[in-house]
């Protein structure tokens, strides 16, 4: 005849005691780890997760596209804010030099400088510089956000 405990109630039903193994409601950390890595592929793949995945893509792009693109776009309107004021001061030196009476001579040395301003300028323009000094610039973080999302859209087939 065997003997039983009943743990849940204390009392012995036979002559041995069979022991059970204990089993933890939590289990190891092994277990708890893969149940963890499993909930989060789970959500990752929902349709909740896709899309906070896509934001966040979207988020660091911006940022990323804003670090890269942005300090270009501000070191080109610095070179022509700065080819524009020497263009000025090279102006003034040739009036100053030649004063207004030798018009002939002034015309031809300022309409060299006006057409190595505008070469210049041209220059920069095709190298991306859009005329705007300061203020809002086209990689701001909005455009970068923007920029970002139209790449994830045009990704694929």
């Amino acid at each position: 005849m065997e003997m039983e405990m009943n743990r849940r109630d204390g009392i012995m039903v036979g002559m041995t005691s069979v022991h059970r193994p204990s089993h933890k409601r939590g289990g190891s950390q092994n277990s708890k780890c893969k149940r963890c890595c499993k909930r989060f592929t789970t959500f990752l793949f929902s349709h909740v997760g896709l899309c906070a995945l896509v934001i966040g893509y979207s988020i660091m792009g911006a940022f990323a596209f804003r670090a890269l693109e942005a300090p270009y776009e501000e070191q080109k309107a610095e070179q022509v804010s700065h080819l524009r004021q020497e263009t000025v001061r090279r102006l003034w030196e040739i009036t100053d030099k030649l004063n207004v009476l030798y018009k002939d001579n002034w015309t031809r040395m300022v309409s060299h400088e006006v057409r190595h301003f505008q070469t210049e300028l041209i220059a920069a323009v095709k190298d991306g510089y859009d005329g705007k000094d300061g203020g809002s610039q086209q990689w701001s973080f909005s455009g970068a956000f923007l920029y970002s999302l139209t790449v994830i859209t045009t990704i694929g087939k």
